[in-house]
């Protein structure tokens, strides 16, 4: 009798065994096991991935809008932050009271509670007045420090080298290149990011009385990286209207702001 059963229960599997129902998830429970596991895994990564304004220690990883690198640009330019404007009014009055070559090394400092801007850079630069007639002058500069303003901070580098035509005039021409390198802090986004500023002055015009810039644009490109190291890259035209206004074709969208503050309009 145990011996039939025995017999039964054999035969009994091998029918099982041949029909394919539970061989399916033997063969296949670790496929199955696997599955799950890399789903929870996904999931995990997934959550951890997402902006969460709740938690400074999720990974954050998006591409930096070219309006937050409008803003840095326009604070850059300004005389506020010890921009390029400062050092192109600046060099425009020297090319103006027709002083001779010299090397300069100073300290811009401002620290300010009230202050929308406060700024601390190390200026070394190098002023060259040529022998022709009229003189043509070269300038390099390097300005090496931070800003910090409502909207960005910045640790950034300027270089220029700048060529300035025109001194017999009653108003003198920029030309010349420079770039802006550096890491900056959005607090409208939370977001650091880094930049590679090149720009080119086209016949950028200053009055020799006001030191101011009357006329003349600067071509820009932008390219750096975001959260979670996603690239970005713009491009644009400033575009010196005067009375220290500027006009900023950026990535297809118009920008108007003040030379002497950065705010936008």
């Amino acid at each position: 009798m145990q011996k039939n059963f025995k017999v039964e229960l054999i035969l009994r599997a091998k029918r099982i065994r041949n029909s394919g129902l539970i061989p399916f998830y033997l063969k296949n429970m670790k496929k199955i096991f696997f599955f799950c596991l890399s789903a929870i895994v996904l999931s995990m990564v997934s959550s951890s991935c997402n902006k969460d304004d709740s938690s400074g220690n999720d990974i954050v990883i998006y591409k930096i809008p070219s309006g937050v690198v409008a803003q840095y640009l326009s604070l850059a330019f300004c005389n506020a932050s010890a921009g390029i404007n400062w050092h192109l009014e600046k060099i425009a009055g020297i090319a103006a009271s027709d002083a001779g070559s010299f090397d300069s090394t100073y300290t811009l400092l401002k620290t300010d509670s009230a202050s929308a801007v406060n700024y601390h850079y190390v200026v070394d630069s190098h002023y060259t007045r040529g022998t022709t007639n009229p003189p043509v002058v070269t300038y390099e500069y390097t300005a090496n420090g931070s800003f910090n303003s409502e909207p960005i901070y910045s640790s950034d580098q300027h270089q220029g080298n700048w060529g300035i035509n025109g001194l017999d005039q009653p108003q003198i021409t920029f030309s010349g290149n420079g770039t802006i390198v550096g890491q900056q802090h959005s607090y409208d986004e939370n977001a650091n990011f880094t930049s590679h500023v090149n720009y080119t002055f086209h016949d950028v015009v200053m009055d020799t009385l006001t030191s101011k810039a009357t006329s003349g644009t600067a071509d820009i490109t932008v390219n750096g990286e975001g959260p979670g190291y996603v690239e970005f890259n713009y491009s644009g035209t400033l575009t010196f209207t005067g009375n220290r206004q500027a006009t900023l074709v950026f990535d297809g969208k118009t920008y108007n702001f003040s030379l002497d503050t950065g705010v936008i309009h």
